[in-house]
């Protein structure tokens, strides 16, 4: 047991900076109600263009966002 908690320490802040990276590099992805079928002209969640942001990137535009607001 202690052999997986030490793995995941050590795997789980690589994890997250590929994530963040990711997020930088390809804000976009694919929307998760069209991705059987691509694009879906009356998908709500994406307006039918078939990408939506990625959860990274949202929680990164709140967070500057709010900054942004507090300290003006």
């Amino acid at each position: 047991m202690a052999t997986a908690i030490a793995l995941l320490a050590v795997c789980l802040p690589s994890i997250t900076l590929s994530y963040i990276i990711v997020c930088l590099a390809w804000p976009w992805g694919r929307c998760i109600r069209c991705r059987p079928g691509g694009k879906n002209r009356t998908c709500r969640a994406c307006d039918g263009t078939g990408m939506r942001p990625r959860l990274g990137w949202q929680l990164y535009v709140y967070a500057r966002r709010l900054y942004r607001d507090g300290s003006h």
